[in-house]
């Protein structure tokens, strides 16, 4: 019998070390480094959209029109269109000076421009802006957009995901636990669900009810997630059924403990690990679900934009303007794939077979 102060050993006389079932999750994951490089892009994309407000950023709702369609520079903004419009007049010269008389307008509009912009490129306080991700149609600062743009994809998938996961594992638990013509009609009702089309049904919801002047985002939250807790329901049902029948269980069951108790205080915690890989995988999923709806013009509104909305904008110039476009489908991109690197080093950890190959 070990005494209260006394550390356990085993039969080589080691001291062994008492190792929580966290510690050693964390401890592989560590060792995944492509995963352990993942979790830190994450958190840095999660710290930089959280920290949006207090970030030297310019408002991402703010027109220039002088510096429409800028490209990526580290120079001031005012000597960049001063750049860019030298350059349209010296083509518009050469081509009046090949005879092209109907553009003498436009030069002229032009030098004028450039007089005015020169006159007031050290008055002017939005001359000295940079802009280091270029800016849109409209003037403004492709930086900020993506960033806000992170935070709107991000509260959609992060919110959907929960919301899916609550319910998803509620209606799973219980379901796999009772058993009998309970379980039968859930499963049937989730049978029904499954054969519903999802995209669809979501397009629908936020026809309807942007026409009756609703919150966009918040349809959108609703719509997302409405069949979304379909997978993750038969997943716990699954785990809880091979779980139900256990010694701890029993045990509990002959103290006296009630379904709810059993449910939330043994069985769910030993089906954890399961439900926070679903979890990080279908984040991802998430987003990309809100950036396809906003795609088609059916996500988020203006004057708010998400990474879908903004790769629908980059669409539409990406020839002439192709920074409007790879700014926010790089950002996009590299978070779907840290998230999906997650998912697979959180599996690994969390899995009991992967502690054997190790």
């Amino acid at each position: 019998m070990v005494k209260k102060n006394e550390k356990a050993v085993n039969e080589f006389n080691q001291v062994m070390k008492p190792v929580s079932l966290w510690a050693d999750a964390w401890k592989r994951l560590k060792k995944n480094k492509m995963a352990l490089i993942s979790l830190w892009i994450v958190a840095f994309y999660a710290l930089a959209a959280l920290a949006a407000p207090i970030l030297p950023l310019h408002d991402y709702r703010d027109q220039a029109m002088n510096h429409i369609n800028l490209p990526p520079s580290f120079k001031p903004a005012g000597q960049l269109s001063i750049d860019q419009l030298e350059a349209q007049v010296v083509v518009l010269k050469q081509r009046v000076s090949e005879g092209v008389d109907s553009l003498k307008p436009n030069l002229e509009r032009a030098e004028a421009d450039l007089l005015s912009m020169k006159a007031n490129l050290e008055t002017d306080p939005v001359n000295k802006y940079v802009y280091i991700l270029g800016t849109d149609y409209l003037g403004r600062d492709m930086l900020a957009k993506t960033i806000y743009g992170a935070r709107i994809s991000m509260m959609v998938g992060l919110i959907g995901t929960l919301t899916a996961v609550l319910v998803g594992v509620i209606i799973g638990a219980i379901s796999g636990y009772i058993g009998g013509w309970l379980d039968n009609l859930l499963m049937r009702f989730v049978d029904i669900m499954y054969g519903l089309p999802y995209m669809l049904i979501v397009i629908i919801l936020m026809a309807m009810f942007r026409k009756e002047g609703q919150s966009s985002i918040v349809i959108l939250f609703i719509g997302i997630a409405l069949v979304s807790w379909l997978t993750i329901a038969r997943v716990v049902r699954g785990q809880i059924i091979s779980l139900k029948n256990s010694e701890f269980v029993e045990a509990a069951r002959s103290m006296g403990a009630g379904p709810g108790r059993i449910i939330f205080r043994h069985l769910l915690p030993n089906a954890l690990g399961v439900i926070i890989v679903f979890t990080s995988l279908s984040l991802p999923s998430f987003i990309m679900s809100e950036s396809f709806l906003s795609f088609l013009g059916m996500g988020v509104s203006a004057p708010l934009s998400s990474w879908g909305s903004l790769v629908a904008e980059g669409a539409n110039t990406m020839e002439l303007y192709p920074w409007q476009l790879l700014a926010p489908a790089i950002e996009m991109t590299l978070f779907l794939f840290c998230m999906n690197f997650v998912g697979d080093g959180l599996r690994d950890a969390l899995d009991p077979q992967s502690k054997n190959r190790t």
